[in-house]
């Protein structure tokens, strides 16, 4: 017996190495595959005199900058030598993205991989825009780099019917609602001293909104001329606890951490709580009357001096972050709290276009900007010694001679980059800023228990776009205060429940229960 036990354990012991064998041959082989596309790229571009072409499409507040061309090139010098192609960044302003993409995308006109912030992950995957990255392993084997870059739980959330059709951008998952961000030079204006704020985790001012109120009307009293609210239809994502399940308001989750009760979030306290603000800041005249038509994002607002505040949500080092989108030295006032909602991982992964010529290509291309740093630093923040300089202890900042509002090259959405944490620290940040961030996700008090879920609502597409048209006709006069809340919140739920917004709910509801009864999650 004692002899049958050893050579059973020897049989074990060799079955066990010959897996791991097994294992590392796989590995080298992947490896191999993936280089052999490389070079066989390469060698047709020696033949033809010209390399393969993979475009980048995103969005960033002003669109196109003026020296797109030459990143493109820069991009283009070292993608041919490390990936055997050339590089092209397609950056669409802000207003127009969403649109644009979707009719690039259905008319098959070349965009290869693309950010879906914007036209919305779920959008692009019912309407089969977006590459299924597992169809013939092709991200098992040229996607190792965001494998081990984003968590495995992290991918799972972005997967559709058990598909996966994106990588999130890694970013912080979980945000601190309401931050109310104003323009340091109308605080000294008004004498507001910053500095002796009481101030949060993060070193930002915690306020309430009756703060904030008196600041706004004191700024708006020192500035008549400009606006103070540089307001746009972000009042529940950024401003709330509400959990959009499934990436829409039609059907939320009102008490996310502690219930998976689907609700209508349009006759909730909160929206009622928001509409009233926004109606009374409207009446004071801090909110322009071109605010339901003007598509130009807030940020951009801002720094056009024609706005002097705007409401994010806020993370470690969002105060450089938000002073380099509005080209000028911004405070961030800390009104909410810390939250991380279902789809806050999964709300616009990047993903490869399903008619890409060559998914390989796209997929390395991905890849490395998941985990290349010359890549990620070309495309944040641009050329060395033209839009930015290395300081000595390692970060960087504005070349000599140009600012957030001359540089030719400042896209500065880095919260959608696919990995800003492979590039430089902008100064004013620290050098470990990447493990703030992971330690704010993690540490994140306020997680909804419907983290990860997602739905495709492609069978209820129809009724989907009935309810968005009616938010759209009714919703915005409510959100941005242009009636009283009373008769334009009435009005909105009429409207979204003629649309079938109670159909809508009950097929959401049932889908969040299959999930989570599938997941032990009660």
């Amino acid at each position: 017996m004692k002899k049958l036990a050893a050579a059973l354990m020897c049989g074990t012991m060799t079955m066990s190495l010959f897996a791991t064998a097994q294992a590392g041959e796989t590995g080298s082989e992947q490896k191999d595959v993936a280089q052999e596309a490389i070079d066989a790229r390469k060698e047709e571009a020696e033949k033809t005199g010209e390399y393969q072409k993979i475009v980048i499409s995103f969005f960033d507040w002003t669109g196109a900058p003026a020296g797109i061309d030459r990143i493109n090139e820069a991009l283009s010098e070292h993608t041919r030598e490390t990936l055997g192609v050339d590089v092209e960044l397609m950056i669409i302003d802000s207003a127009a993205y969403s649109e644009d993409m979707k009719l690039m995308l259905s008319s098959g006109e070349q965009v290869d991989i693309f950010s879906t912030c914007g036209p919305g992950y779920m959008t692009c995957v019912n309407n089969g825009y977006t590459l299924d990255f597992e169809e013939d392993d092709i991200f098992q084997t040229y996607g190792k780099g965001i494998q081990e870059k984003v968590r495995a739980e992290y991918l799972d959330a972005c997967r559709v019917g058990g598909v996966l059709y994106g990588a999130p951008p890694i970013k912080d998952y979980a945000i601190q609602t309401s931050a109310v961000c104003i323009g340091q030079e109308y605080l000294d204006a008004i004498g507001y001293d910053y500095d002796a704020a009481e101030k949060d985790d993060l070193g930002y001012a915690k306020v309430d909104w009756d703060e904030i109120n008196k600041i706004f009307a004191q700024i708006h009293e020192a500035f008549p001329d400009k606006y103070v609210m540089a307001i746009q239809d972000n009042e529940l994502t950024q401003g709330s606890t509400v959990d959009n399940i499934g990436g829409d308001y039609y059907g939320t989750l009102l008490d996310p951490v502690n219930s998976l009760k689907v609700e209508n979030v349009y006759e909730s306290d909160v929206f009622k709580e928001w509409c009233e603000r926004a109606y009374e800041w409207n009446q004071n005249g801090y909110i322009s009357k071109d605010a339901m038509t003007d598509k130009t994002g807030a940020s951009a607002k801002v720094k056009s001096g024609a706005y002097m505040a705007m409401m994010a949500c806020c993370k470690p080092g969002y105060e450089t972050q938000i002073t380099g989108e509005c080209g000028r030295s911004m405070k961030v006032f800390d009104v909410g709290e810390s939250f991380m909602s279902s789809s806050s991982v999964s709300s616009f992964p990047w993903c490869i276009n399903q008619n890409t010529d060559d998914p390989v290509a796209a997929m390395q291309v991905l890849d490395a900007l998941y985990t290349d740093s010359v890549v990620e630093n070309l495309i944040c923040w641009g050329q060395e010694g033209v839009e930015y300089t290395v300081n000595d202890e390692g970060t960087i900042n504005y070349a000599e001679g140009v600012d957030a509002n001359n540089s030719e090259y400042y896209p500065n959405v880095l919260w959608m980059m696919p990995n800003p944490y492979v590039a430089h620290v902008w100064e004013g940040d620290s050098l470990d800023i990447g493990q703030q961030m992971s330690d704010f996700n993690d540490n994140c008090p306020n997680k909804s228990k419907a983290l990860g879920f997602t739905w495709d609502n492609s069978d209820y597409s129809a009724e989907f776009t009935a309810l968005q048209n009616a938010y759209d006709q009714y919703g915005l006069i409510a959100v941005y205060g242009f009636e009283k809340p009373e008769k334009a919140i009435a009005e909105l739920n009429e409207a979204l429940k003629a649309a079938g917004l109670e159909e809508y709910m009950a097929a959401k509801q049932e889908a969040l229960d299959k999930w989570a009864a599938e997941n032990n999650i009660k």
